[in-house]
């Protein structure tokens, strides 16, 4: 489906957002403060802070194993060009949808800083460091977030990316394995089909990233340069709700979510905006039966015993409503006066800042 309508209320954004204070579990972004220079009003509560030392961006795969783009064409790294490298920049990850549109958490690239970003994207390679031969780093030269996105609760936590150059052109590669690159346009219906938390047996999904590995709480971070991928059961909406009330953290109807339990699997720092899959054919035909049914969003730190991850949820409406119409907030350009800030290897040696409630955004 086509995905992008007028987007209007300009406002100048330069990087990635950091998580705001207040209850509730913040995003898991992989960012040191946040790059980007907000929208002067945000919609549903959202604010800004100008503070120069906000917390860390995060989100990454726990539990999983080693996986190939072929087998997931349709994830990209998000990174800061100024820290000369994808593997130094990286700080979230994000899903292509067509040649010229990629989507992620708006957390990703919302919020105040001191100065502005420089955002690329790393699509067809599995490796940040180096990337793979053939692989496509592409400018992002505008973003979108959805205008009812509220940094406190998560709640509609979208934005879309617009890059400065197709990444294909004609006709798109097809979703079968044979290319690196290749898009998984939001289908809504599908996704509501496919991705229905609330059946028995649990509908097993699958997320993909370059987060951090480590799940303990306090660890020093370990960030693999080779994408990795998890499966994990999704978890129905009264038992995600019960977990998540104990930290008063609502989860809305705009969030999906998976994992947790006893497996300890999960997504975690540096993950965010990444995809979360579940296949529509069985036996199952990885990657062209693939349905989007989340992007990764928080957690109440990582794979935690009694804390599943939290996604925002592909099928509602409200999301869709921003993909479809536009109902958001229109932030041009990204890139140009970018102060490098965003060095994944400053994360690597330092704590990811959590919040009061204990949870955490994941990119």
């Amino acid at each position: 489906m086509p995905v992008i309508g007028v987007l209007a209320c300009l406002a100048w954004v330069s990087g990635a957002a950091r998580p705001q204070e207040g209850t509730g579990a913040p995003p898991r972004s992989n960012h040191e403060p946040a790059l980007a220079r907000a929208a002067s009003v945000l919609s549903a509560g959202a604010r800004t802070d100008g503070n120069a030392d906000g917390a860390r961006a995060r989100a990454s795969i726990v539990g999983g194993a080693g996986a190939s783009i072929a087998g997931f064409p349709f994830q990209v790294a998000l990174y800061d060009t100024r820290a000369g490298s994808p593997a130094a920049g990286f700080f979230c990850g994000g899903v292509i949808v067509d040649a010229t549109h990629v989507l992620t958490a708006a957390h990703c690239v919302v919020g105040n800083s001191t100065g502005a970003g420089e955002i690329s994207v790393l699509a067809g390679s599995s490796s940040l460091d180096p990337p793979d031969p053939g692989s496509v780093r592409d400018p992002v030269s505008s973003s979108a977030f959805d205008a009812h996105y509220n940094p406190q609760s998560s709640d509609d936590d979208i934005a879309l990316l617009t890059l400065a150059r197709p990444l294909w052109t004609g006709t798109a590669p097809a979703l079968n394995g044979s290319s690196p690159i290749a898009p998984l346009p939001p289908d809504p219906e599908r996704a509501s089909t496919y991705g229905n938390p609330n059946l028995s047996p649990a509908v097993v999904a699958t997320a993909s990233g370059w987060g951090d590995v480590n799940p303990a709480p306090g660890h020093a971070p370990s960030y693999p340069t080779s994408l990795r991928a998890v499966q994990m059961p999704l978890v129905s909406e009264s038992v995600c709700e019960e977990q998540y009330a104990v930290i008063e953290q609502p989860i809305t109807s705009s969030m999906i979510c998976a994992g947790g339990g006893k497996s300890h699997v999960d997504t975690c720092y540096g993950d965010s905006g990444g995809p979360l899959v579940v296949d529509q054919d069985s036996p199952a035909r990885p990657p062209e039966d693939y349905v989007l049914v989340g992007l990764v969003d928080f957690g109440n730190g990582c794979a935690q015993s009694g804390y599943a991850g939290v996604y925002t949820r592909i099928a509602s409406p409200a999301v869709m409503s921003f993909l479809a119409f536009g109902d958001g907030y229109s932030a041009t350009p990204i890139g140009t006066q970018a102060k490098h800030k965003k060095k994944r290897k400053r994360h690597r040696r330092s704590h990811h800042v959590r919040s009061a409630s204990s949870g955490t955004l994941r990119g």
